[in-house]
């Protein structure tokens, strides 16, 4: 059996927060090496002794940290998403896109979408598939979160910028809808059989279209 560590623990998933910079390091070495990990694997393939073996460290480390594998998945949510939303709301600013049109916002938006799940696929599929079968998960609240602060920031600088749709916030919701469903289909979970993109610059191109019309933006 493991002791308990003493030092602070994270309030919504009970990892134990190191303090000391050397205790950091390993912490940073064993989540880098789980997203690794997830980007090869599923969840449940994936073990503890291959995660501290890849992060350079030992068991010892990873239960003075953490009480299970399901515990460091939660630490990995709760970083995604915090991370998220920062990077959301610097990205959807007001004062970046100053002087900027309706459909640059736009392209770049599904630009950096694509981007981003790509860049995570393997997390944000094990994330997924555990929150499916653990209903005490915190995944679908905290993307629920991230999601209406994406909408809320996308809406205020398209709304505002004569996009061609009577109703302009319902549109921007559904756009975002869309694009959301769309991108975590086709990367990832790759469940895109009737029409899979060519790649991800042609699954760009085929959501600004798509968007593009329904908002009633010009096209380029």
């Amino acid at each position: 059996m493991h002791r308990r560590s003493s030092r602070p623990t994270s309030p919504s998933t009970g990892a134990r927060r190191p303090t000391q910079a050397r205790s950091r390091a390993t912490l940073d070495r064993l989540m880098t090496a789980a997203a690794e990990l997830l980007a090869e694997r599923r969840f449940e393939e994936a073990t503890i002794a291959e995660l501290v073996s890849r992060a350079r460290s030992s068991v010892g480390a990873f239960y003075a940290r953490f009480g299970s594998k399901e515990a460091l998945l939660q630490e990995l949510d709760e970083r995604l998403f915090e991370d998220g939303r920062a990077s959301w709301k610097e990205f959807l600013d007001e004062k970046r896109w100053e002087g900027s049109g309706a459909g640059e916002i736009l392209d770049a938006t599904i630009d950096r979408l694509v981007v981003k799940r790509r860049e995570r696929r393997g997390l944000l599929r094990a994330l997924s598939l555990h929150a499916r079968t653990n209903p005490r998960s915190e995944f679908a609240r905290r993307s629920a979160r991230l999601n209406r602060l994406l909408a809320e920031r996308f809406a205020s600088l398209l709304s505002t910028r004569g996009i061609g749709h009577p109703r302009p916030l319902e549109a921007v919701a559904f756009a975002l809808q869309i694009a959301d469903s769309v991108t975590r289909d086709a990367i990832v979970f790759e469940e895109s059989a009737l029409a899979p993109p060519r790649s991800d610059a042609a699954l760009k191109a085929n959501l600004s279209r798509v968007l593009r019309l329904h908002l009633g933006i010009e096209e380029k």
